[in-house]
């Protein structure tokens, strides 16, 4: 997690799929806690390392959408890979989400 301003920058590191499911939702808790302390209004997403996600880290970034949405903010992916922007084109998140190729960029985005 790095600050920037009024948006937090959450990257993954490595990949999930050796991560038990247990684990991944204290992270998940951790991660939604640590956005809640810094009061971040924005979230910017950089997926650079992973290939591939799936249901458990499409359902904690529609936790995280919902909590900055709520609070006014935007919520913008960058760094995906080819799978997955097409696993949020299949669910359609694409379309609530913005989906940028670089981290400045996503930041530029969530900027008034």
């Amino acid at each position: 997690m790095e600050p920037s301003g009024d948006t937090l920058v959450l990257s993954t590191v490595g990949d999930m799929d050796g991560m038990f499911e247990d684990r991944m939702y204290e992270e998940c808790d951790a991660l939604l806690n640590e956005v809640a302390q810094r009061q971040a209004k924005h979230a910017v997403i950089d997926l650079g390392s992973l290939d591939y996600f799936g249901s458990l880290m499409l359902q904690l970034l529609v936790v995280l959408w919902k909590r900055v949405h709520a609070g006014g903010g935007k919520l913008v992916v960058c760094n995906v890979s080819s799978v997955g922007k097409r696993v949020l084109q299949t669910t359609k998140l694409d379309s609530i989400w913005a989906i940028l190729q670089s981290r400045e960029e996503a930041l530029e985005a969530v900027q008034p």
